[in-house]
């Protein structure tokens, strides 16, 4: 099918006609178009973008063909296009065509080779401009990447960094690329956060794992401030976290006794002088909270136990700032005031050690659950994959022919986490529950590439499912043999999670050091 724009004649063309053929422009069925020698063999027709772009608002751009001997039409430029809209097709199923004479081979080939080689890609600070446009005339973000068919995550992106000027500008000047601009944009108003990203960008570590702390943490601090607040309500001289990081010494009640060495009674507390409250953040360990009951139950009757995960809770605790104020004194040293130790017998360099051991597994806890949030949105992105990387075959075969805990758990369960990364709804219940799930899961992967990348996203899952706090504690090959995988593939980890692949971490300095956690000071390890 062709539909041919007709222009008007120019009598004072004719002489010019009779040297050189008139162009047309048509509207041509691709599949009619015969794709002539191109010099470019790669056509990267099958990036996904571009072909749902084809499909949905057509050829843009007008091929470029000349007729043959036979009056056929063979194409010239526009290769890409042309195969892509034959085979997804179009809303009118013709694409735009510039009809020019035969070229010489010569020529085709220098102009063939001039566009391809010359050609390049929208820079990023020029995607942004255009996406900024876009939003200044009202249309949505999702329009925006309908339109354009640009990801909806580049949007995002590009949409964040138009709102922080010092991060625009290092995506202009080459410094930031579209992704660590919008990472940066975030924090923009915030100079800490900002430096802590310049450090992990100047030691290569990963952006998204150091800008995933930082939200973590700023939350934390909210719910800090919030039961502070709330507390404050009720009535009790609660101190707040910068009270906390000033005082030079915060010192738990319960810890001290009076001149005459006796502790003090509870209900006597907030009598002291200079009494305070100080929220702590303790651990709370479900398996302990047991019903008597079950003490007489078979336990083999149910053989998927699993305990409870541990949680923090707040705990209000009354200290004191000003140890010789409060008229106390601390627990056998009469009269000093120097030093403290929460277990009899415990040397100094022992309580150090400990302090330094507690600091270290907070701050380890804390990165696994930042590090666990990233981690698990890339995943999500990977198991979408429509082919699996290179030595996804291995990974696949060690898992199954080993019969591995974490794959048998997942099958026995219905694989919870696929359904987690996949993004659909988990069923509920257990024996036999979501069989008809997985089927369609399995059935949907209708050919070789497809079964193998569903196959491999079940055993990553699955690992996944099995993955914890308790990781980077006590590692496993297998742990090591997966999380290597993912690295190979892309995935950058962050510190917490090379321990799982027998790195040591780098030292923490700065501001990344590890605060801990009920307190906020060294000299508060009393009110721990």
């Amino acid at each position: 099918m062709t539909d041919t724009i007709q222009t008007p004649a120019d009598p004072a063309a004719d002489e010019a006609t009779e040297v050189v053929q008139a162009e047309e422009f048509l509207y041509l069925d691709p599949a009619d178009i015969i794709i002539g020698t191109n010099v470019r063999t790669d056509l990267r027709a099958d990036h996904k973008e571009f072909r749902k772009s084809i499909k949905e608002r057509g050829v843009l751009e007008a091929v470029t063909v000349y007729r043959n001997e036979d009056g056929q039409y063979v194409l010239l430029r526009g290769q890409r296009r042309t195969v892509t809209a034959a085979e997804v097709g179009t809303p009118t199923g013709l694409i735009p065509a510039r009809v020019v004479p035969q070229p010489a081979d010569a020529d085709r080939i220098g102009d063939q080779m001039v566009e391809n080689i010359h050609r390049a890609g929208m820079r990023e600070a020029e995607i942004v401009a255009g996406v900024e446009q876009l939003a200044l005339l009202g249309v949505s973000a999702a329009q925006i990447a309908k339109r354009t068919s640009i990801d909806r995550p580049t949007v995002n992106a590009a949409l964040a960094v138009t709102k922080a000027d010092q991060s625009r500008n290092r995506l202009d000047s080459g410094d930031l690329t579209l992704e660590e601009a919008a990472i940066f944009a975030e924090f923009e108003h915030d100079p800490e956060a900002v430096e802590r990203l310049e450090n992990a960008k100047r030691w290569r570590r990963s952006l998204a794992h150091e800008a995933q702390r930082l939200r973590d943490e700023a939350a934390e601090r909210e719910a800090d401030a919030a039961e502070v607040e709330r507390l404050r309500a009720e009535g009790l001289p609660v101190l707040t976290a910068e009270e906390v990081e000033e005082a030079d010494e915060v010192l738990r009640i319960e810890r001290l006794v009076t001149e005459d060495g006796e502790p003090l009674p509870e209900e006597e507390w907030p009598n002291v002088p200079g009494a305070r409250v100080h929220v702590v953040k303790e651990w709370a360990y479900p398996e302990d909270e047991y019903d008597e009951e079950s003490e007489d139950g078979d336990e083999s009757e149910d053989e998927d136990y699993e305990p409870a995960e541990p949680y923090q809770q707040y705990v209000p605790v009354w200290v004191v700032t000003d140890l010789a104020a409060s008229g106390l004194r601390r627990r056998g040293f009469s009269g000093s005031t120097t030093t403290d130790s929460s277990d009899e017998g415990e040397s100094e360099e022992e309580a150090e050690a400990r302090r330094e051991e507690r600091g270290r597994v907070i701050a380890n806890n804390k990165a696994w659950a930042s590090a666990e949030t990233v981690r698990r949105e890339w995943l999500a992105t990977f198991v979408a994959r429509k082919t699996a990387p290179k030595g996804a075959e291995a990974l696949i075969c060690e898992a199954v022919v080993t019969g591995h805990q974490s794959l048998s758990k997942a099958m026995d369960h219905r694989h919870p986490m696929l359904f987690t990364l996949l993004g659909v709804d988990r069923p509920t219940g257990y024996y036999g529950a979501g069989h008809d799930e997985c089927h369609k899961i399995a059935t949907k992967a209708s050919t070789p590439k497809a079964a193998t990348m569903t196959t491999l996203a079940a055993v990553i899952a699955a690992w996944e499912a099995t993955t914890g706090k308790h990781s980077w504690r006590n590692p496993t090959a297998w742990d090591a043999r997966v999380l290597g995988a993912l690295v190979e593939w892309g995935y950058q980890p962050s510190e917490v999670e090379r321990i799982l692949l027998g790195e040591e971490p780098q030292t923490s300095t700065g501001s990344d050091e590890p605060e801990d956690e009920a307190s906020g000071t060294e000299a508060s390890d009393s009110a721990a």
